[in-house]
């Protein structure tokens, strides 16, 4: 009996293995993990999107994506006008910080592009996207700041590899599964920077936005657009701060606080030295170019200027120098004429 039970017992195992095997199906420990979707944002920093890549725009006119950067500093928006949520909550994320930032206008001092990477959506899609988000934003300037494109696969597809873009197309849902965020251009279409999320202000640790919640996003445009844009209090912000991706946020550049200390330093003693030798012609000279070069020295370090640019400067401080200087020179002889007859009886 004992021995009739363990053969009934062996034979029920083995038709277990046998009927696994005829399903297809592996042992447990032996099947592969099912394949993970690749979905996400391969950042590539410092690349170039093609410029020349060629869509259709909102209101009909074909165009190519440099014409949309137009050389202002852009932000990128990859997603597709039917997306039932994630996309609407993207370019709501961009209304609400473009409407917060003061003193910059999306078609003015900066662009918007977004594109989609459905190649079945059309510009009658992408017009009614337009005139809701333009709408709502309420500056006559994003008429043609902002852009809503679509275009054929082969152009999508090259847009996306560029910038890192994985995305893939669920054929149940009939939906896309992708990321959220926004990319950050440069005038010559170079990638500076990526924002992940469909929010784009600064919280502080406790959740509440910060007294300046564009603060990361504007200065991010400012410096993509290499000091063509911003104020002056924005350019000298940056000059004493970097930006670190791991944080999400400007830090303080103790380097450059260093410089601005030993700059104010050095035009103390400088004025020091003018208030003493300013009687004597030759030191009087002296004095004057330095302080013209001194006040050259913040133009150039929270300037950002070009070589060209930074010629003229140095070429105006060096003429200043020249004509202020012999009209100096020539009051001090005027004011102190030499003795007649100095050194005789």
């Amino acid at each position: 009996m004992r021995y009739r039970t363990l053969t009934l017992a062996l034979l029920a195992v083995a038709a277990t293995a046998a009927t696994a095997q005829q399903d297809g199906l592996a042992p447990r420990g032996e099947q592969p993990e099912a394949p993970k979707a690749k979905v996400g944002y391969e950042q590539k920093l410092g690349d170039k999107v093609p410029l020349d890549l060629r869509f259709v725009r909102e209101d009909g006119p074909e165009v190519s994506l440099g014409d949309c950067i137009g050389g202002k500093p852009t932000i990128l928006v990859l997603g597709y006008y039917r997306c039932p949520q994630l996309c609407g909550e993207v370019f709501a994320g961009v209304l609400d910080a473009a409407r917060q930032m003061r003193g910059y206008t999306i078609g003015k001092e900066f662009n918007v592009v977004c594109v989609s990477f459905d190649p079945k959506e059309h510009a009658d899609l992408a017009l009614a996207k337009k005139r809701h988000f333009v709408t709502e934003y309420g500056r006559k300037e994003a008429d043609d700041g902002w852009r809503f494109l679509t275009g054929k696969k082969d152009a999508i597809d090259q847009l996306t590899a560029a910038v890192g873009l994985s995305y893939e197309f669920d054929k149940m849902l009939k939906e896309y599964n992708h990321p959220s965020g926004i990319i950050i251009l440069t005038p010559e279409g170079t990638i500076a920077r990526y924002f992940p999320g469909i929010e784009y202000l600064d919280r502080g640790e406790n959740g509440q936005l910060t007294a300046d919640p564009t603060r990361t996003l504007r200065l991010s445009l400012v410096e993509a657009g290499q000091g063509q844009i911003g104020t002056v209090s924005d350019r000298v912000f940056l000059s004493c701060y970097r930006y670190v991706p791991h944080q999400g946020k400007y830090s303080l550049q103790v380097m450059a606080i260093m410089r601005t200390g030993g700059f104010l330093t050095l035009l103390l003693i400088a004025l020091i030295y003018a208030w003493k030798g300013w009687k004597v012609p030759g030191v009087r000279v002296l004095v004057v170019g330095v302080l013209a070069y001194l006040a050259a020295v913040p133009l150039i370090m929270f300037g950002n200027l070009p070589k060209w640019e930074f010629g003229l400067v140095m070429l105006g401080v060096a003429l200043v120098v020249i004509v202020v200087g012999r009209r100096l020179w020539r009051s001090a002889k005027t004011q102190n004429p030499p003795l007649v007859g100095a050194g005789t009886e």
